[in-house]
């Protein structure tokens, strides 16, 4: 036993007008950095400082949102920065979101007032771990930090489920192969960013303002080196599903005492998903990570161990391996505040093995698609120092970050036993505050690909600005009928893991 420590209707009868072809507005050095927006759930205070929002307690159902601006002249929309799905969609309908106050807080695109849509006749419904969204495909102009992206195509929700904002997809092509270009390619084709890259930062609960950063990587938010880790290729994946996903070798504790509890070596497939709150791992390394805090309770309703949220004032971390690289996550980053109840951050999952925020916002991650490489650092900030990411084999640059080195673990204690069963020592008998609970969309599941909808009535065919298929800029889909899309277009409630 270890000592305890721790919508209605879219698009109707509107005509869209054709894309005028503009001015791509860039750095210059193919960096492109927006501020990454922590959105807490309800209860949880914010302080606005200058154009980024500081959360004073951000453990309370946290996600990270990146705001945009779309259409002409410019709509600022706030979305979810999502590793963990490919599609860019606005406008998700508060009335059906899992939390409609907080959805009805944050603007919605207004496609009447916008110069440059262009209304494809094509649909799709989009899964994910929790929620849908039905989407029609128009092409606009999209705005993100410095950059401006024309004839992008995103998606606009007809209906959406249990998601109160919209997605901004970055991951890879869920099934392998892109049905049309996604933010990242359109970036790399009109000469934004040199290659299929961008880092993560999002930051810690005493240190909330993060970033994004496409074609680029700063130096002055993490320590040491970046460790070059590969993406395990698609056939290989849990669920075989092609995603940022990399092996954990590896699981422990670093106690107040600054010993440490370590597993023996591990082989776990785990994804770096943005748009998950919590983190979920297989259930014994749940039950582990669990037993290490003697005072845990189990509810059984949501699947959560609730700890004293004293914990959150205390030294120590729960620890990730990789290969040549450790990840320290402080409890206070780990833990989810949840009214007033403290949470341990991670959840079982045996098909799917996620790290979400919980990991996240201590790890500085460098996403590389084109190389299919994660790069990964333990977070910090010491400054800002942006380097391009270029092109080809060694795209990324190898720079060591400028922040110092966290303090030596002063020993190693006992072996973390992650290959036991543990059933709960403790039950919680007590009620968590539902309306508090807000996990992000999770990954995406799958969609039934875009689709005409030529004749179904969402869309008047022959519009001037109708364009047709979404993959007119070379990419291949397959099309289907009107009437497979009819009857997708019905409610569609995804009931996965909570977060």
């Amino acid at each position: 036993m270890l000592p305890v420590i721790f919508a209605a209707s879219l698009l109707a009868p509107a005509v869209a007008a054709a894309a005028e072809p503009g001015r791509i507005i860039t750095r210059g050095d193919g960096i492109i950095r927006s501020p990454v927006r922590p959105i807490a759930g309800p209860g949880t205070n914010l302080r606005v400082r200058q154009n980024e929002v500081e959360v004073l307690n951000q453990r309370a159902g946290t996600r990270y949102g990146v705001e945009i601006e779309v259409g002409t002249p410019p709509q600022k929309l706030t979305l979810i920065l999502d590793t963990g799905s490919p599609t860019t969609w606005i406008n998700p309908v508060c009335a059906t979101s899992n939390l409609p106050s907080d959805c009805a807080q944050f603007a919605q695109f207004d496609y009447e007032k916008s110069s440059s849509l262009n209304v494809t006749d094509y649909v799709d419904v989009l899964r994910y771990g929790i929620g849908n969204a039905t989407v029609q495909y128009v092409y606009e102009t999209v705005s993100i930090g410095s950059a401006t992206i024309e004839n992008q195509l995103i998606g606009i929700a007809v209906e959406s489920h249990r998601i109160p904002l919209g997605i901004l997809g970055v991951s890879p092509p869920i099934h392998g192969q892109n049905e049309y270009p996604y933010i990242l390619d359109t970036m790399v084709d009109q000469g934004l960013i040199k290659s299929r890259a961008f880092s993560v930062d999002l930051r810690g609960v005493d240190n909330p303002t993060g970033a994004l950063i496409f074609g680029g990587i700063d130096t002055g938010k993490y320590i040491g080196t970046l460790a070059k880790l590969p993406i395990i290729p698609q056939a290989k994946t849990p669920s075989g599903a092609d995603r940022y996903y990399i092996t954990m070798t590896g699981v422990g504790l670093t106690l107040p005492d600054g010993s440490i509890v370590q597993s023996e070596e591990l082989a776990v497939p785990v994804f770096l998903d943005t748009g998950a709150t919590l983190s979920h791992l297989p259930t014994q390394i749940y039950q582990a990570l669990a037993a290490s805090f003697p005072d845990a309770q189990y509810d059984p309703t949501s699947g959560f161990y609730i700890l004293p949220c004293d914990y959150t004032d205390m030294a120590g971390s729960i620890d990730f391996y990789f290969a040549g690289k450790t990840i320290r996550v402080p409890l206070n980053d780990f833990i989810w505040e949840n009214g007033p109840y403290c949470i341990l951050g991670v959840t079982p999952e045996d098909t799917e093995p996620i790290l979400g925020d919980t990991f996240l916002r201590a790890a500085y991650v460098v996403y590389d698609q084109d190389n299919r490489n994660l790069h990964l650092a333990q977070a910090a900030n010491c400054g800002t120092n942006l380097v391009a990411i270029g092109e080809g084999e060694d795209a990324v640059p190898s720079s060591t970050g400028r922040c110092t080195a966290l303090p030596t673990p002063t020993g190693k204690g006992n072996s973390l036993d992650v290959t036991a069963t543990r059933p709960p020592a403790n039950t919680f008998t007590g009620t968590l505050p539902s309306a508090g609970i807000d996990g992000g969309p999770g990954p995406a599941q799958g969609g039934t690909g875009p689709t005409s909808v030529t004749g179904a009535g969402l869309v008047p065919t022959g519009n001037a600005g109708s364009t047709g298929s979404p993959n007119a800029a070379g990419r291949g889909v397959a099309v289907g009928g009107g009437a497979a899309v009819a009857a997708a277009l019905g409610v569609v409630n995804v009931f996965a893991w909570m977060l």
